[in-house]
């Protein structure tokens, strides 16, 4: 009796011990169940995140593109924040359109009332054309629901009716996004936001950042602009994109399935940056001077096109580039064309920078400067001044004779080399080069940085070198010859511009830049960039024959400022056809100048394509552009007139103004 006690109470205890462990294991479970439970909604598994109700979401900050600046801090081109409206066509057509007309009680189907509209409306051409070929009554339904939506909207906050339907038309049935508007004030903004009220048409307003331009349209071309995506799409804001370019700052959460924050797991912030800002050298008033005086000029000639260049000789610094074509009804323009700037101004390309052309005779001083440093005019190498202005002359293997420019050119009072400059005379610049080797010729090119890149920041390696024949094709006959006065070569306003900066500084030409300087601890180290091209009394007297070019020359009448002293020479060239040879009675006319005389400030350079009336003449047609930026360039950088007797307040052919700058902007 006793034992079969003790085993029932020995089968009690177990099953108690048992029955406790089971207990304790149970509650531990539980316990670790709660914990992991936890764990999983503070830190899911990436495998278990969906199923822990925990939701991993990304939201980005956006940053800035760099901007982009003139010299004195202008905007030209700025990130702005604006909204875009966007629609997912299918959803509007399915569910967006019944909500809009009747809400979401509709009792009355929204397909029979436009089926009703269908069959009462007259189809015009745009809806017969879609709709009648398809005979799919789902297609008349589309275009009777988008034609309303656009209504709506015109009505609304006033965009277009006519391109809100176009775009919505054109788009592929399964297109699920389409841009109606890149740009919404926040007044419009505001107004689709009542409009909706809460209702999801399947319209999207989302915040983005939009680049703007501001600044004259020449500009547009150098500055470029942006595509969608944000990336630069041509000028410097592709060339620079790298520098430019934000990135965009990242934040990863863990949130409720509502939507509330849980945690923010470590390491996954990134604040991003905005893209660096970029200064040109380029001031924006400046250029809309010029460009606004060379646009006067083409019109008063009925020219195809110009360019016009204005630099800083002492450090390089371009301070205006513009380039303008024109197209007139009955001409054949040739060359004088580019497609691409007629669909969109930025992407132009910029003739400054890649094309070349034979500038005529503002090529004589780099010929005759060169030929003073290689010895000319010693008496191992005399110039015999009988022969010059004389009549015109006969080269042995050229095919036509080399003759002086006018109607009644030979004068024969030649005292001096420095007349050949003053009068431009083609015989002069024959004696001038008569004993000068081949290699000595092409060299005088090479020296001034001919047939080489300027490498200024534009273009890159699409800035076009200019063109000089190769030494086993030159020939004294017909190439040093033909040089002498600026045909058979090529060169850039750039490079012109560069070279005739040598008679500026002593025989230095500065390295040609767009962007802002390069300074080592706070000095512009531009004279460290300095290449030398003559000896410093080779470019003075030069600079001083260039100024009887102004004084008493070509450019007396026409490129004369009545406020600066100035040195220049003007230039007529052939236009050439590119079938060969040159077109009859159709020029290229030119003028380069400095002033003032003593410590030049600019160089202006100004081409002028094909000009049709009122003369032809560099000095004509060119000339009163080069005086009137010089005038009003000077003044506008606070340069005191140094013409004795001068009108101190300045005779300004124009004023400095940035109104009517445009507002572009980008990615259209």
């Amino acid at each position: 009796m006793k034992n079969a006690t003790n085993r029932n109470q020995a089968i009690i205890d177990s099953t108690s011990r048992w029955g406790r462990i089971a207990v304790g294991m149970i509650v531990a479970g539980i316990a670790l169940t709660v914990v992991r439970v936890g764990w999983l909604k503070l830190d899911p598994d990436g495998k278990f995140g969906a199923r822990s109700g925990a939701e991993a979401r990304v939201r980005y900050e956006e940053r800035f593109r760099g901007e982009i600046c003139d010299r004195n801090g202008r905007t030209l081109a700025i990130d702005s924040p604006c909204w875009r409206l966007a629609i997912d066509p299918d959803y509007f057509c399915r569910h967006g359109f019944e909500k809009m007309v009747r809400g979401d009680d509709l009792e009355t189907s929204t397909d029979s009332i436009a089926r009703n509209e269908v069959l009462t409306t007259d189809f015009d051409e745009q809806l017969e054309a879609i709709a009648a070929p398809l005979e799919l009554a789902d297609r008349h339904l589309r275009v009777i629901k988008m034609r309303s939506l656009a209504s709506e909207l015109d009505d609304l906050i006033g965009i277009s009716r006519q391109e809100v339907t176009r775009k919505l038309l054109e788009a592929p049935e399964s297109r699920r996004y389409v841009v109606l508007d890149k740009l919404l004030d926040e007044w419009q903004v505001d107004a689709v936001r009542a409009w909706l009220d809460g209702r999801n048409l399947g319209l999207l307003l989302e915040k983005r950042t939009e680049r703007r331009f501001f600044g004259p349209e020449s500009l547009h071309m150098i500055v470029g602009k942006c595509r969608d995506n944000g990336e630069g799409g041509s000028g410097l804001e592709q060339l620079r994109n790298s520098n430019l370019q934000s990135t965009r700052g990242v934040l990863n959460t863990r949130n409720t399935s509502r939507g509330a924050v849980i945690s923010i797991p470590a390491g996954t912030y990134d604040r991003g940056s905005h893209g660096d800002d970029f200064a040109l050298t380029i001031d924006a008033r400046i250029q809309l001077f010029v460009e606004n005086r060379l646009n006067e000029q083409l019109e008063k000639h009925d020219a195809g096109g110009g360019r016009c260049l204005v630099i800083d000789p002492n450090n390089g610094d371009i301070l205006a580039m513009v380039d303008i074509l024109r197209r007139r009804d009955g001409h054949d323009e040739v060359i004088l064309d580019d497609p691409q700037r007629r669909v969109e101004p930025s992407l132009a390309r910029n003739r400054n920078v890649v094309d070349a052309f034979e500038p005529g005779s503002t090529f004589k001083p780099i010929m005759w400067a060169g030929a003073l440093e290689l010895g000319v005019t010693t008496p191992a190498r005399p110039v015999d001044l009988s022969k010059v202005n004389v009549a015109p002359i006969s080269i042995k293997g050229r095919r036509t004779t080399v003759k002086d420019a006018g109607r009644n050119p030979y004068k024969k009072n030649v005292k001096d080399i420095e007349y050949i400059i003053e009068k431009s005379l083609n015989t002069g610049m024959a004696e001038m080069v008569r004993t000068l080797t081949d290699e000595e010729a092409r060299s005088i090119l090479t020296r001034f940085g001919f047939g080489t890149r300027t490498k200024c920041g534009l273009g890159g390696q699409a800035e076009h070198p200019g063109q000089i024949t190769s030494l086993k094709n030159w020939s004294f006959a017909n190439t040093t010859i033909s040089v002498s006065f600026g045909h058979e070569v090529a060169v850039t306003t750039l490079q012109m511009a560069r070279a005739f900066s040598a008679f500026c500084n002593d025989g230095l030409m500065p390295q040609l830049r767009i962007s802002r300087p390069l300074e080592v601890d706070g000095v512009d180290v531009a004279d460290r960039l300095m290449a030398r091209a003559l000896k410093p009394e080779t470019a003075l007297r030069t600079k001083r024959a260039l100024q009887r070019v102004v004084l008493s020359g070509t450019l007396k009448n026409h490129g004369r400022s009545e406020l600066y002293s100035m040195f220049g020479k003007s230039g007529t060239a052939d236009l050439p056809n590119p079938a060969g040879g040159y077109f009859k009675n159709r020029y290229t006319s030119n003028v380069i100048a400095a002033s003032p005389f003593e410590e030049p400030r600019i160089v202006v350079y100004c081409v002028v394509d094909d000009p049709k009336k009122n003369g032809y003449y560099g000095g004509t047609v060119a000339g009163p552009v080069v005086r009137d930026v010089v005038d009003q360039t000077l003044r506008y950088i606070g340069v005191k007139p140094d013409i004795e007797g001068a009108d101190q307040s300045g005779r300004i052919a124009g004023t400095l103004r940035t109104e009517g700058m445009p507002v572009v902007i980008g990615g259209e």
